[in-house]
């Protein structure tokens, strides 16, 4: 949708620019409105860029987020939408009921690929999802200042205190209602496809903030990038269970690591065998 809105402004650029300038003159001129509505796209998609790095200005990376800028959540929420049209994914969610409709929750999920932020966020916006990513990917210019300001933290899992300080914060975020958060236990994409072990500390974050756990699985993320320009890659994202708040109190976190990788583990065991089935 975003991209075909960025289209149209593109075309009546061109549109109004053939009209009022002796730009066609022939029929050899045809390749010069095809050029004009491409610099047209180029230009809508710079000012959409321009437009975030200036509302991202008074924010400092380096402070506790007072609240959530809804403007920088709305062009974090058109940009997941862009790339997964440049990028040719078909997302597909069910489950989608099951999903809490006041209040917020921790959401957690395997992790397969890069794209599996974007495609939650294409498919979940109503329900103001943003994430616990990567230092490297908040060190980014105007992407990390841009996710910041919609709801998203940075983990360093190799610093103890730092990681805690985030588990604090993202708690923090939950109950002053900023956004829910998402976050992949795993601690990192999966090479291979196979489900890694959960870390429980993840946890925490549900328990301080009295919230609920949404347990989600992801699948074909990771075969995008081998089909670029080759066909349209389908990906699904099923929301399998909800562990209420008075559950996840009296939990260990290491029992809700273990019951949400398990609940995950057989649902991606279940899709296997019913693709077999579907084969023979």
């Amino acid at each position: 949708m975003v991209v075909l809105l960025f289209l149209i402004a593109a075309i009546l650029v061109t549109v109004i620019l053939t009209l009022t300038l002796p730009i066609v003159q022939g029929p050899a001129d045809f390749w010069k409105p095809l050029l004009i509505c491409f610099g047209a796209y180029v230009a809508v998609v710079l000012l959409y860029l321009g437009f975030a790095a200036i509302v991202s200005i008074p924010l400092d990376k380096n402070k506790p987020l007072k609240k959530q800028s809804k403007i920088l959540k709305i062009l974090c929420e058109m940009a997941a939408s862009q790339v997964c049209t440049y990028m040719s994914i078909r997302p597909h969610v069910s489950g989608v009921e099951l999903l809490p409709t006041e209040g917020t929750f921790l959401m957690v999920c395997n992790h397969l690929s890069g794209y599996d932020p974007l495609v939650m966020i294409r498919l979940l916006r109503r329900f103001n999802i943003f994430f616990i990513e990567k230092p490297s990917i908040m060190r980014l210019p105007l992407i990390g200042i841009g996710t910041y300001g919609a709801g998203c933290l940075a983990i360093d899992r190799e610093n103890n205190r730092e990681a805690l300080k985030t588990i604090l914060q993202a708690a923090d975020y939950l109950k002053r209602g900023i956004c829910s958060i998402c976050i992949y236990p795993e601690g990192t994409r999966s090479k291979t496809g196979q489900l890694g072990e959960f870390h429980p500390g993840s946890f925490k974050i549900a328990q301080k903030a009295g919230v609920s756990v949404v347990v989600a699985c992801i699948s074909g993320t990771e075969k995008v990038n081998g089909n670029i320009l080759r066909r349209f890659t389908d990906v699904d994202l099923d929301i399998l269970e909800v562990i209420p708040a008075e559950r996840v109190a009296q939990m260990r976190t290491v029992d809700l690591a273990e019951e949400s990788r398990s609940r995950i583990l057989q649902h991606q065991q279940d899709r296997t065998e019913e693709k077999g089935q579907i084969k023979e």
